[in-house]
């Protein structure tokens, strides 16, 4: 018996037609949910997509943007392209690629910068120089003056960069750890401006010790890079001598005082000392000088009357002597009495004797 017949009686096969039927809407509702999926992805997608490339164009206008700087007034810009210098800016609006590929690199000019040399004045655990009955070196910064005794020393240095390319490029580029470098040149200048002084002299004449350190920075810094220039540089120093010294220290300075006044007395009184000796040196020499004036005018007069007769005596020697000698004789013998003299190789006598008159007497009879 076949399978068809095993089947029970009475109950009829379905229709071919109609379970295709029912096959083909089966399969249709799953079709048109998927569809419907997909254009919601889709749609998704899309603006997502569009959302997307919003944010490309924000960010690549941000990323662009980011290269627009300023540059401010009394500041130096250096653009570097890939960390290497290209060209300098002058202050205004600019641009340039953003970081990694362009870097503007802005350099305060006119403003004052502070480098600070404690390497003289902190102690190991970096607090100012305490007060103790002992010094202690291996604790205490401190420097050897040039008399072989200890001070502490605490040095600031203020400065600005002189407002060229060079100066800035040295400063920015050639160290590379330029603060480093400035501290340790004031260090060097310290100890050395020390040693080249007494206690008190580093103690009393701050200004002579801000000067030797401020030349000392200088010569350094332009032995390191000569291209390395200062517009201003100013040097301020605090001194203390340590405590164990401080009374020696003191007594010393009353005596150097007292020692000053009798200099500048000493000082004071040779100045009035020359000042009179050069007042009476005046006199003199506006003696001598009147003299000599008179002098002269005299040898003068006396020189042209000379020449005023020479003429005379050119024309007729003999007889110009004879006026002088009978010009002369009459001046010697003006009021001579009794006169003897020789003119010539003939003795001659002059008798100019005037009768005596005979004084008369109160009653007027002679």
């Amino acid at each position: 018996m076949s399978d068809d017949e095993k089947q029970t009686p009475g109950v009829e096969p379905p229709n071919a037609e109609e379970n295709a039927h029912d096959l083909d809407h089966s399969h249709g509702q799953p079709e048109v949910i998927d569809d419907a999926r997909t254009r919601a992805l889709a749609e998704a997608l899309q603006s997502s997509f569009k959302v997307v490339r919003v944010i490309m164009v924000l960010l690549a206008v941000a990323f662009l943007g980011s290269g627009i700087t300023t540059v401010e007034s009394g500041h130096q810009a250096l653009k570097l392209r890939f960390g290497e210098f290209k060209e300098s800016l002058e202050p205004g609006l600019h641009f340039a690629w953003p970081y990694p590929i362009d870097e503007i690199v802005q350099i305060p000019i006119t403003i004052n910068r502070e480098i600070i040399s404690a390497i003289g004045w902190l102690t190991n655990d970096d607090e100012p120089p305490q007060a103790s009955p002992s010094f202690q070196p291996d604790y205490d910064g401190y420097t050897v003056t040039g008399d072989g005794n200890t001070i502490h020393v605490k040095a600031t240095m203020t400065f600005s960069l002189e407002d060229t390319l060079a100066a800035t490029k040295a400063y920015e580029f050639e160290f590379f750890n330029v603060t480093n470098v400035l501290r340790s040149s004031l260090d060097n200048a310290v100890f050395h401006a020390s040693a080249r002084r007494s206690a008190f002299d580093a103690k009393t004449d701050s200004t002579s010790f801000n000067e030797d350190i401020e030349n000392r920075v200088r010569k350094v810094i332009e032995s390191n890079n000569p291209k390395l220039k200062f517009k201003t540089l100013n040097i301020g120093t605090e001194v203390k001598v340590p405590l164990e010294v401080l009374p020696a220290f003191e007594a010393y300075g009353t005596v150097q005082q007292a020692s000053q006044l009798k200099v500048d007395a000493a000082k004071a009184e040779k100045i009035s000392i020359v000042a009179n000796a050069e007042g009476q040196a005046k006199v003199i020499e506006s003696g001598g000088r009147t003299a000599s004036n008179k002098m002269r005018t005299s040898i003068q007069a006396e020189a042209k009357s000379f020449e005023d007769q020479r003429q005379y005596y050119e024309s007729n020697p003999e007889l110009f002597e004879q006026r002088l000698i009978s010009e002369a004789m009459q001046r010697i013998l003006t009021n001579a009495v009794d006169v003897f003299y020789l003119s010539g190789r003939q003795p001659r006598i002059w008798l100019n004797r005037t009768p005596e008159k005979r004084k008369l007497k109160e009653s007027g009879t002679p």
